[in-house]
């Protein structure tokens, strides 16, 4: 398969299913507790690996006891830690995350060292031979990080490399100034209808397909909707394509959107039709919602084209 390079967020999920949320000041028995590796980019690197991709994930822990879970669990997933740097100030990102009766989850974090990555401590060997760069929009949340994955962009460009950026939801009004001027030089974008006008600074009743025009005009050549109504799409110039959602039980939302990128990733590097990057991408997604937390949890491909084999 292919060698894709990852720039992103490494972190501890401490996962609580929450049956009820208080009000500020009050308190919540939680009924279950997973901890695991997380981190948008490193769910990514880890659903990508379990396709068979080798996967190069440039971040930074720290030098704590969580640091090292985290590298060992990237290690047993199969994802290239070479790239990531460990901070002797900063502890590793520890994410805090309520996931409530109906499966959505609520997050808390402080990034420590994530936030400590910079441009000078990107290696270009990194990119070597990447057939694609895929970068988690948290990453340009603080000044230093967002330093790293401009560098990482710079050198991607220089070899052609395509790049692929990955929206999260929740945070695109603190991310927009920053990633408007890179929209040139992507390939992919991955984000949610929703947060489309946030993005572009436009009214919010805009219509989808002008604000996807928008994009497309400034450079991008795929936009991935997330999800428009019961479906997910897929834009590009003069192609337009689209799939519903898998019908599952949902348990937990944690890492679906990572999921679903990985998806389109390995749809995209394997060449496949838009509307099959699609159907895989919503696969991806479906799966992951089924069990709780991520990291570990990502979903296998095997998992995901059996799961597409019995949708037929």
């Amino acid at each position: 398969m292919a060698v894709v390079a990852l720039l992103g967020d490494i972190n501890i999920d401490l996962v609580l299913d929450i049956p009820a949320y208080p009000g500020e000041g009050g308190e919540a028995i939680a009924t279950g507790q997973t901890v695991a590796i997380g981190g948008s980019a490193t769910n990514t690197a880890i659903a990508l690996a379990r396709a068979g991709h080798e996967c190069r994930l440039i971040g930074r822990v720290g030098q704590d006891a969580w640091g090292r879970q985290a590298l060992s669990e990237l290690q047993k997933a199969g994802v290239s830690t070479r790239w990531i740097g460990q901070d002797p100030a900063e502890p590793t990102q520890l994410n805090m995350v309520a996931v409530s009766a109906t499966g959505e989850r609520t997050m808390f974090a402080y990034r420590g060292a994530n936030a400590q990555l910079s441009a000078d401590m990107i290696d270009e060997a990194a990119l070597t031979g990447a057939a694609l760069l895929h970068l988690s929009g948290y990453a340009f949340l603080q000044p230093r990080q967002a330093g790293a994955a401009l560098r990482a962009i710079d050198i991607a460009e220089q070899r052609g490399i395509p790049i692929t950026l990955d929206v999260p939801g929740g945070v695109v009004a603190a991310l927009a100034e920053a990633l408007r001027p890179l929209l040139s030089k992507l390939d992919t974008i991955l984000l949610a209808d929703g947060d489309l006008p946030q993005l572009l600074g436009r009214p919010r009743d805009e219509t989808l397909e002008s604000l996807v025009a928008d994009l497309l005009e400034q450079g991008v050549k795929r936009v991935a909707i997330k999800g428009h109504g019961t479906d997910s799409l897929l834009r590009q110039a003069n192609t337009g394509d689209s799939a519903p959602w898998f019908p599952v039980e949902v348990v937990d939302t944690v890492g679906a959107g990572d999921a679903f990128a990985a998806g389109h990733i390995h749809g995209r590097i394997t060449g496949l039709r838009g509307v099959y990057c699609c159907r895989l991408a919503n696969a991806f997604g479906a799966v992951a919602v089924t069990r709780k937390g991520a990291g570990q949890a990502m979903p296998s491909l095997d998992e995901v084209l059996n799961l597409m084999t019995g949708a037929r």
